[in-house]
């Protein structure tokens, strides 16, 4: 073991392995990225960017600003967009990601200097970049907006804690000590008004910093922070439009409590969800365990940091503990107020973020713990911690390499269904948000005709390869036998095949095609899922769902454009589907 400590805590070999999950993550990004919008994007971003553009005064554009998008306002992401215009001239939604990606970045660095102040040396961050640097949350890496509001809400509370928590920055009303300049209190205050009006979650900052203060026995600066965020919770509601139904939230609570408790746990462990296509009823085990495991330590630890006699003077005490409340209120909102909706939302992709930064931010509470502790000695506290590097980042490599292997698969889907509907929007002039002939469908024709019309922005063309025009072309039946099922269900049309060696990448799949007279829709078809005990073994073939709210009623064609290799093909079948 003594061999490999050594190794790992070699200056070069460090950073190495500091750095390489960090570029390997950004690899896996430039490679799948897509620059497509989606549903809520087109408020938070070419809405925003057109009435803030358009204002006829401050007020207006202010209003712009800090207009609510369902329960949130989102004024970091609209100031990241307003900046990229500024600079641009337009919109990147690709460029939109890759920003907000950078937060993770941000929080690294956090982290970073965290273990450097406890006197560590730089090999204990290496199992960081490896929790936080992760293919599991696809689903918000390649989504713009939720980079710019779950992940930056994360990195904005995170820094405002890192100010907060800062070693001599006191105010005092002592007469014997002068007063100390408070310039990293007032930075914090910024930051978290500026957090607080960015997510509805940044409000929880709040109390969080509240605890921080109040373990630093900083009486003066509490009062001001409590003030202040008093004033930034009464302006964050101040003539807020939407109701977010909790009422119900807390009913379901109540009525299923062992449910709840069960899911917060799940969510907490989540990132240790090594199986993504598998069922969730199969994928909860691991995690709750895992989770049962890090909420009980952090339990402690947050106990022992915040009952104690004397002043706590200890920046990673302080900081951490701000982090962990932060994490673990919003993680249990989440629980507590989405479940009820769909247990599987536990497991989301696009939540995952909150589980890898807190197993992050554990894992730093843990070498503070062990560090600090009064009744192990010193040259045992080295022994313990140097086991805890080793093991971690074994554990961590494993996690590491075998999610990527799970989860790029589904990324990849991910990002073939979107150019798929892409085409849809394209050609048919919905796809890309709301129902056929709805208020949305029609917000969204009108906002992406803004953005073409003054240059911002327009969807990729070709929207899947090149050769998607022989979808428009000659009919002919050319799927002669009927390697398919066909089943009407309420609300789509389900096309699927038993076809063996049907694989995916991102230049190879197969798109359903729904062709009438007027029109041609296409929707991607998802390999199957494992239903058995192994994850790895799928059923041979391939599913596909077309909405039936998306399409225009009429009687229509199926067929298949099948991609290998980018180079595309049509094949269409003498089955027929009529949609009312």
């Amino acid at each position: 073991m003594n061999r490999i400590y050594r190794t790992l805590t070699y200056p070069s070999i460090t950073w190495l392995l500091i750095l390489l999950p960090v570029a390997g993550f950004f690899a896996y990004f430039f490679t799948l990225r897509f620059d497509i919008p989606w549903f809520d994007e087109y408020e938070n971003i070419p809405f925003f960017l057109q009435q803030f553009l358009d204002a006829d005064s401050f007020q207006e554009r202010i209003a712009a600003l800090i207009r609510p998008n369902n329960e949130h306002r989102v004024v970091y992401a609209r100031l990241v967009v307003f900046g990229q215009y500024l600079l641009t001239g337009g919109i990147s939604y690709s460029g939109l990601m890759l920003w907000g990606n950078l937060g993770l970045v941000v929080i690294l660095i956090l982290l970073y200097s965290t273990i450097r102040r406890l006197g560590l040396p730089v090999a204990y961050l290496l199992p960081v970049p490896l929790m936080l640097f992760s293919a599991q949350n696809y689903l918000l890496t390649f989504t713009a907006i939720y980079t710019l509001q779950y992940l930056a809400i994360i990195m904005l509370v995170l820094v405002t804690f890192f100010l907060l928590a800062q070693d001599g920055t006191r105010l005092s009303i002592s007469l014997t000590r002068p007063k100390e300049r408070p310039v990293y209190f007032v930075l914090a205050l910024v930051m978290g008004f500026l957090a607080t009006f960015s997510m509805g979650n940044g409000i929880l900052l709040w109390p969080a910093g509240a605890a921080m203060l109040f373990i630093q026995r900083r009486w003066v600066q509490l009062v001001i922070w409590l003030v202040i965020g008093a004033a930034s919770i009464y302006l964050y509601f101040l003539g807020y439009p939407v109701q977010q139904g909790n009422a119900e939230g807390f009913a379901y609570v109540l009525k299923h409590p062992f449910q709840t408790i069960a899911g917060f746990l799940i969510f907490a462990g989540s990132i240790f969800d090594f199986f993504p296509a598998w069922p969730i009823e199969k994928r909860v085990h691991l995690p709750f365990l895992a989770g049962l495991l890090v909420i009980a330590f952090l339990v402690f630890w947050t106990v022992r940091v915040v009952f104690r006699k004397d002043r706590n003077t200890s920046f990673s005490d302080v900081f951490l503990l701000g982090c962990v409340l932060f994490l673990l209120a919003n993680m249990g909102l989440i629980a507590f107020f989405r479940i009820r909706f769909y247990f599987g939302m536990v497991l989301h992709s696009s939540y995952r973020t909150y589980s890898l930064v807190l197993w992050a931010v554990a894992y730093v509470a843990l070498l503070h713990t062990v560090a600090t502790s009064t009744r192990i000695s010193m040259q045992r506290q080295a022994l313990i911690n140097r086991y805890l590097l080793v093991g971690l980042f074994a554990v961590f490599v494993f996690v590491s390499g075998f999610t990527y292997k799970t989860y790029i698969p589904e990324a990849v889907q991910r990002r073939l269904h979107m150019q798929g509907l892409t085409y849809n929007q394209q050609h048919n002039r919905i796809g890309l948000g709301g129902t056929r002939n709805s208020a949305l469908a029609k917000w969204i024709i009108e906002l992406t005709d803004v953005m073409t019309q003054r240059k911002w922005y327009t969807l990729p063309e070709p929207a899947i390869t090149a050769d998607e025009k022989k979808i428009n072309g000659m009919v002919r039946d050319t799927i002669k036998a009927t390697p398919y099922t066909i089943e009407y269900k309420p609300d789509y049309v389900v096309m699927s095949s038993d076809e063996a060696g049907y694989t995916v990448d991102r230049h190879t799949g197969t798109y359903l095609i729904f062709r009438s007279d007027q029109h041609a829709y296409v929707m991607f078809a998802e390999p199957n899922k494992p239903k058995g005990r192994h994850p790895f073994r799928a059923l041979p073939g391939w599913s596909a769902a077309m909405p039936k709210a998306l399409i225009e009623p009429g009687r229509y064609r199926i067929g298949l454009f099948r991609m290998d290799n980018g180079k595309g093909s049509v094949q269409y079948t003498n089955k027929f589907v009529s949609v009312d």
